[in-house]
């Protein structure tokens, strides 16, 4: 097949390649909700054939996915690197505070792709939102052990504080995420958990 376009390609590795394909798609998804995204957008900005995009990724749905798992990683790696960085005798309270201070610097990133899925769910493919319900069950495992304990009769609580955070982000998404109310998201967030644990008949925060 003779190319229509006349934009040179950079001759890279499979992974290099790979990479700037993922990289281009985070930045499409980012900003645009997944039935807007082009696949043959997305190679032209990774300087790539739609046809490579297809034998790395299977499909758009395959390369959504990945891109996705990529996002939930990077959010996850970025806050054990941020609760690794603080003191070894920080409280439960101050390591969600630092995790919140994480995911509201991602919603601010990933914006339309972060929003799309929550205000409407059926919109990304059924895997994907798979994914998300794995992560989330996994988030809530890590929060098991930062207050130290495996009382799943807490998990109600956990995930109320997770739903809570994410509702919140949907209203400061809409006031366009100014920095100043980063506290209030913060300190709200922590109360609203702090109720619910207490409330389960534990210590709370």
């Amino acid at each position: 097949m003779t190319r229509t376009d006349r934009r040179p390609r950079q001759r890279l590795g499979e992974a290099a390649r790979r990479e700037a394909i993922l990289t281009a798609a985070g930045q499409a998804f980012a900003g645009n909700p997944y039935d807007a995204v082009a696949v043959a957008r997305v190679a032209e900005a990774a300087g790539a054939s739609e046809a490579l995009v297809h034998r790395y990724f299977g499909s758009k749905s395959g390369l959504y996915l990945a891109t996705v798992r990529q996002s939930v990683r990077l959010l996850l790696d970025r806050q054990r690197v941020a609760d690794t960085a603080l003191p070894e005798d920080a409280t439960p309270r101050e390591r969600l505070a630092e995790s919140i201070r994480v995911y509201l610097d991602s919603v601010a990133v990933w914006a339309v792709g972060w929003l799309a899925p929550l205000q409407s769910p059926g919109g990304e493919p059924p895997v994907a939102a798979e994914l998300r319900t794995e992560s989330r069950a996994y988030y809530v495992r890590l929060m098991r052990a930062m207050l130290e304990t495996e009382d799943s009769d807490l998990d109600y609580a956990l995930h109320g504080y997770l739903g809570f955070l994410d509702a919140a982000c949907l209203a400061w998404a809409a006031r366009g995420y100014p920095e100043a109310d980063r506290p209030a998201i913060t300190a709200q967030a922590l109360g609203a958990l702090d109720g619910a644990l207490r409330a389960a008949g534990h210590r709370g925060l």
